[in-house]
């Protein structure tokens, strides 16, 4: 209890600095000129919850890979792909059975990347209870997480639709996890590696997470018979990059269900505040901490995170980073008028959810 009253603490002392702050008000100001007039989330509650059924139904039967998929449906999520693949769907003009199937589909591959995450970054807590690693073991997470994408391919395949158009829609999902695969590679080959540029960490946040974005849209657009560019989803691979700077942001104020503030500094990795840092720190000062990043996960202490997380923010890394994320969701959403009217809706609705995850959180801590 004391120690969850500490991260409490510390993470409202946090908050604080952060709702006070010139940045946070510039975000909360742009996040209320998105335009989600044509969106009614109420109208997608009993879709979602239809599909939580059906996604229980495909993965949890009596075997052990069938239990574990239970724990993890049941650990909730917000069902964002979800949503994303039934407005895609609705605006490219598919039925309710196979927006419904996206859904589940793009649902079950977020599912398994997060497994897959969790056990490579040795996360013990994902939305507030034990990471599947954590809680059955390290064999059952990666079982699991290729449970969760053989599914999504027998979704997938079940279909009913044009077979070629099947075809394609699966080749499009295949595409997306080697995507998402080689960006996790370079994720984890370039823990504190100070050669690291923000072209790279933009680049890599575009395939890995702007990838899964954009995957609901891609099947949609596919199945209803639209034909596309990979530059069509050029806004949809910016949102990558503001999902991959707020989720960063947020590990940075201890906004998610992780525990304790800077896990990432923990585990070493080249995130979007050290990345300021570093554009703004001395050689010594780097020096120190690319030192730090390179220690052992098991011998890092609570008291030395608390120390960088004050050097960060001290070095205006925390307000270059909102600035930063602002200035790239304010990229899609003009990339996206460009584009395609239609587009331009699903983008603003991504961008405005994104926001919704780090303000949300931070009016429950």
């Amino acid at each position: 209890m004391d120690k969850l009253n500490t991260e409490k603490s510390f993470s409202k002392s946090k908050i604080d600095n952060l709702v006070s702050s010139k940045n946070w008000k510039n975000l909360a100001s742009f996040q209320k000129n998105i335009d989600l007039s044509f969106l009614n989330k109420s109208n997608y509650e009993g879709d979602i919850k239809s599909l939580n059924y059906k996604m229980h139904d495909i993965l949890c039967d009596d075997s052990w890979m069938g239990h574990c998929a239970k724990y993890q449906l049941k650990s909730g999520g917000k069902r964002f792909r979800a949503i994303l693949a039934l407005l895609s769907s609705k605006i490219f003009g598919l039925n309710k059975q196979i927006s419904q199937d996206i859904g589940i589909c793009c649902e079950f591959i977020h599912n398994a990347s997060l497994i897959h995450d969790d056990l490579q970054d040795r996360d013990i807590l994902r939305r507030g209870l034990p990471t599947i690693w954590n809680r059955f073991g390290d064999h059952t997470a990666i079982n699991l997480g290729d449970y969760f994408i053989s599914a999504s391919f027998e979704v997938l395949s079940k279909i009913r639709v044009d077979p070629e158009l099947k075809c394609k829609a699966i080749e499009e999902l295949c595409k997306t996890i080697k995507q998402t695969v080689k960006g996790q590679s370079v994720e984890i080959h370039s823990r504190s590696d100070f050669n690291l540029k923000m072209l790279d960490y933009e680049s890599t946040s575009r395939a890995k997470t702007g990838g899964l974005i954009s995957l609901p849209v891609k099947i949609a657009m596919i199945l209803s018979g639209n034909s596309y560019n990979e530059e069509y989803f050029n806004s949809l691979f910016e949102t990558g990059v503001a999902y991959q700077i707020q989720d960063d942001i947020s590990d940075f104020l201890g906004l998610k269900d992780r525990g304790l503030p800077g896990r990432d500094l923990k585990e070493g990795k080249m995130n979007i505040l050290i990345m300021h840092f570093i554009e703004n720190a001395t050689n010594g000062e780097k020096f120190i901490l690319q030192k730090f990043l390179k220690k052992r996960y098991d011998s890092i202490s609570e008291d030395e995170i608390t120390f960088w997380l004050k050097q960060i923010k001290n070095k205006g890394a925390l307000d270059l980073s909102f600035t930063h994320f602002e200035t790239v969701s304010r990229r899609a959403i003009e990339i996206s008028k460009k584009t395609d009217k239609r587009l331009h809706r699903i983008v603003c609705f991504v961008i405005s959810s994104i926001i919704n995850r780090i303000t949300k959180n931070s009016n429950k801590a």
